[in-house]
């Protein structure tokens, strides 16, 4: 996927999670660019827009809007790293 793509679908994907919760997130931009900084692969992307989703329902208040720590995305997307290097086969 290219950088375009990853970038409409990392969008896609956080909007999704403002309508479920009926919120702003107001540091959306700011978190598409971190997580396409980091991976541009689908699933990457996927996975970290799902995680984001539980910690925005986990965090988010009354008031509809949300501000999420770009640290804790750029620890997530590090984190999926790992995951996937771990889960991958070793080849002897």
């Amino acid at each position: 996927m290219d950088i375009v793509d990853a970038r409409a679908r990392a969008q896609a994907l956080l909007q999704v999670i403002e309508a479920t919760y009926a919120l702003n997130i107001l540091n959306r931009d700011e978190i598409v660019h971190t997580i396409t900084r980091h991976t541009v692969e689908e699933s990457k992307i996927l996975k970290i827009c799902t995680a984001l989703n539980t910690w925005v329902a986990l965090n988010a208040g009354p008031e509809g809007v949300v501000t999420v720590p770009l640290p804790m995305v750029i620890a997530l997307a590090q984190q999926i790293d790992e995951q996937d290097e771990n889960a991958r086969p070793e080849i002897c």
